[in-house]
């Protein structure tokens, strides 16, 4: 065999992107966790749907939703708790779809949640495997879908949303495409108060990159 054809044929044997894969592990992932939360509601005599849709935070946000802000609530610690902690983004988009299917704010939550939380696999997948190549992203990918706390991306929660608009915010920065950067890292601030991070890097990897260019002119 000529030498010169042994690097094309090993490239060959490489995928070119293990993104098809990777998205298909974390689907699998969630789906036998909702299955696993399924079996254990049913056995402790509760609805998984109540679980994941109408419990905690899905409550405050279907709450402004159906009354607007300005609810607060005791809690028996004497702590004063207000609908304002909760950012209005989703309820936003649990209105809209609520308008436009008929279905019970919650369960469009749980919608957003789930499309959401699959476009984050999909840029964290990009993410890293620009930085870091492609066996590196599908672990990446595998761990967002097993987080200890991942069951969040299954309920009517905001840190999915949260995480796709701030991990697409990243990599628009990565492709210096600077203005869907700047309007994803906003609409992470109007999902969760830990959207100012996102902000503050945009920001500054703008500076940085400005100045860059100041220097190489």
């Amino acid at each position: 065999m000529p030498t010169s054809e042994r690097p094309a044929r090993a490239t060959a044997a490489v995928p070119r992107t293990l993104l098809p894969l990777s998205l298909l592990l974390f689907a699998a992932v969630r789906v036998l966790c909702l299955v696993t939360l399924a079996v254990w509601a049913g056995a402790e005599g509760r609805s998984a749907h109540k679980v994941l849709a109408e419990r905690w935070d899905s409550l405050w946000y279907v709450r402004v939703v159906e009354h607007g802000y300005d609810f607060t609530l005791t809690a028996p610690d004497g702590r004063v708790l207000s609908d304002r902690a909760f950012f209005p983004l989703l309820p936003w988009l649990e209105k809209a779809g609520h308008g436009l299917t008929g279905l019970a704010p919650q369960d469009v939550g749980l919608g957003v949640s789930a499309l959401a939380s699959l476009a984050a696999a999909r840029a964290i997948h990009r993410i890293a495997a620009r930085l870091y190549g492609e066996r590196a992203a599908l672990f990446a990918v595998a761990l967002w879908a097993v987080l200890p706390v991942s069951v969040v991306q299954s309920m009517a929660y905001s840190e999915s949303l949260f995480t796709a608009l701030a991990a697409w915010s990243l990599w628009s920065l990565l492709r210096e495409r600077w203005l869907t950067a700047g309007l994803l890292a906003s609409a992470a601030g109007l999902t969760r108060p830990v959207g100012l991070a996102v902000v503050l890097a945009v920001w500054g990897a703008a500076w940085a990159g400005r100045r860059l260019t100041w220097r190489v002119a």
